[in-house]
């Protein structure tokens, strides 16, 4: 029994990590994760924008809401897969971009459900500012589906 914890104890680290991924299985790997969730976000934002124009605050904040919860659901699972290590400074600053997306969506609901339209239009043009540093932070890995547009959003 010694022996066995002894042995790995010696053994180099790496050979309990998988390998990093190529930046073209991790794009895959995070497609994946993003299509259905864009796809359920189109569905459930679906005439957002609409409602914004209308003053319709609170039918719009309960899109937002769900657009939200989608959103940092799919954040999760794509912090958890393994990146590869070649672009980790670049995809460490795409999810600070991705995280503060998520916080100008929590200061969209909030000030919807507030009746703040105009402060609620003001965090949705940063939201969409903000999704745009993302993206171009992360062009050479030619996503579709994890790329933002705010289309999707209503």
């Amino acid at each position: 029994m010694l022996l066995v914890a002894l042995a790995l104890l010696c053994t180099p680290a790496a050979s309990f990590s998988a390998e990093a991924p190529t930046r073209e299985e991790y794009v895959a790997q995070l497609e994946s994760i993003c299509q259905p969730r864009v796809e359920a976000t189109e569905r459930a934002m679906k005439g957002a924008k609409r409602d914004l124009r209308a003053e319709r605050d609170a039918v719009a904040a309960a899109k937002f809401e769900r657009g939200f919860r989608l959103f940092a659901d799919t954040l999760d699972r794509m912090v958890s897969v393994p990146r590869p290590s070649a672009d980790l400074a670049k995809l460490k600053t795409w999810f600070g971009y991705l995280d503060e997306q998520e916080r100008y969506l929590r200061k969209i609901i909030a000030n919807l459900r507030a009746g703040r339209t105009i402060k609620a239009q003001r965090a949705i043009s940063r939201f969409i500012h903000n999704g745009n540093l993302a993206n171009n932070t992360v062009l050479a890995f030619e996503f579709n589906y994890c790329f933002f547009r705010y289309s999707r959003f209503g």
